[in-house]
């Protein structure tokens, strides 16, 4: 978990914007996450960024961990955003 906490933005916003720029293999606009959300992030990340608590990042055990990583986490040029 600590890597991957490395490897990641801090912020909701930070996230939302990797998300929402997104580009496909051909440099196409290919957004993973649709305007409204985007705008609502956009407006609210202070309070969203208060309300996460990256303690419990720390309550999955491995198996856990890895089914979330393999299966639920978005990535963005293959790398978990």
């Amino acid at each position: 978990m600590d890597n991957l906490r490395k490897q990641t933005h801090n912020s909701i916003k930070d996230v939302a914007s990797s998300l929402y720029n997104c580009k496909d293999k051909c440099g196409r606009e290919a957004p993973l996450l649709d305007k409204e959300v985007y705008q609502i992030i956009q407006e609210n990340y202070e309070v969203l960024d208060k309300a996460i608590d990256f303690s419990r990042d720390f309550d999955f055990d491995f198996f856990g961990f890895k089914t979330l990583e393999r299966a639920y986490l978005l990535k963005v040029d293959g790398k978990i955003v």
